[in-house]
């Protein structure tokens, strides 16, 4: 099968015929319907210092997919059958943990990853975990299936700031902050500002919803926010976070940074009397079924934000387009 593989500690990917996996005890064999390209793939690609901790090669990359079910091998207490249409959580939790045992599954403390850790989707089949497979409704557009993760993170974000009735800025608009502009509006925020540099996303973030975009936040808004989303992991935009936000306001940190960011903590978290919180992942399963009602009853519409779609051999302009930040959500097909 064709598959693409980090096979070197170096920049760069590339396209391998390999074999086709065996599902151990545990796990599904699915054949990939369509897989999402993350900015955790563009880091791997371009082997950050983050994807230098996580990734030993060689591994197929992609864990954002969609796949129909072609064996099933084990208990299977999901209930999954062969034809159903099922997406991955990534996050493969042991079970067994403290985190795992009070509910927090989506941080397992022994938690491998799926696409990172393991051999992931960006591929022709894959096998995943049982466990850790979520079964589509098949009312929900393919394409969508294939892009549930970054919705969900979005709704945990969201969720965690308690945006009803709020004034939120969001802070970068990739797929993932697009997202989280879709879902401020779902769970009824006020008022949504987007920040993003590129045009082509501030207009992305209009059509999923946000009231106001803008390269530069307005000198009129700052410490005017009751909530910031800040999804983009950008030093200078973790800094206009603290700007914004409101005396006494919300700040969720979703993106990752690149490298070491200070912060004022006598400005910001004792002066401003801040509550920070942090996300990782989605719970298990609750946002998953949070983000299914979105899909089914329509008040979210990945389609507005997938914009290209590329046959999996064709990876490498995909990864390209995805660099240049003029795109949304980019789907790849075997």
């Amino acid at each position: 099968m064709l598959a693409v593989v980090k096979e070197d500690k170096v920049p760069g990917l590339v396209l391998k015929n390999i074999s086709i996996p065996s599902p151990k005890d545990g796990e599904l064999l699915v054949k990939i319907k369509g897989a999402s390209i993350c900015g955790t793939d563009i880091s791997i690609y371009d082997w950050t210092p983050w994807a230098e901790g996580h990734i030993v090669p060689p591994i197929v990359i992609g864990h954002e997919i969609v796949g129909e079910v072609l064996k099933v091998n084990g208990k299977n207490p999901r209930g999954i059958k062969i034809g159903d249409l099922v997406s991955s959580e990534t996050h493969i939790f042991c079970g067994k943990c403290y985190q795992c045992k009070i509910g927090n599954r989506h941080i397992c403390e022994n938690m491998e990853l799926f696409g990172i850790g393991r051999d992931g989707g960006f591929a022709e089949y894959a096998t995943i975990p049982i466990r850790t497979s979520w079964k589509n409704d098949k009312s929900i557009p393919l394409e969508a299936m294939s892009s549930q993760e970054p919705l969900g993170n979005a709704v945990h974000v969201v969720n965690k700031a308690g945006v009803e009735g709020k004034t939120v800025l969001v802070t970068g608009l990739g797929p993932t902050g697009l997202c989280a502009v879709a879902a401020a509006k779902a769970k009824g925020a006020k008022k949504v500002i987007g920040l993003n540099r590129g045009e082509y996303r501030r207009s992305l973030g209009k059509k999923m919803g946000a009231d106001e975009v803008y390269d530069k936040l307005p000198a009129k808004y700052l410490n005017q926010m009751d909530i910031v989303l800040e999804m983009s992991g950008n030093p200078d935009a973790i800094k206009l976070a603290f700007e914004a936000v409101r005396i006494a306001g919300t700040i969720i940190i979703f993106g990752i940074p690149k490298k070491e960011v200070p912060v004022d903590f006598g400005k910001y978290f004792i002066n401003k009397e801040l509550t920070v919180k942090s996300v990782f992942g989605r719970r298990i399963w609750d946002t998953w079924e949070e983000v299914s009602e979105l899909l089914r009853n329509g008040k979210v519409d990945l389609s507005k934000m997938i914009t290209h779609r590329f046959p999996l051999k064709d990876f490498e302009k995909a990864m390209n387009v995805m660099k240049s930040g003029e795109c949304g959500k980019i789907v790849l097909t075997p």
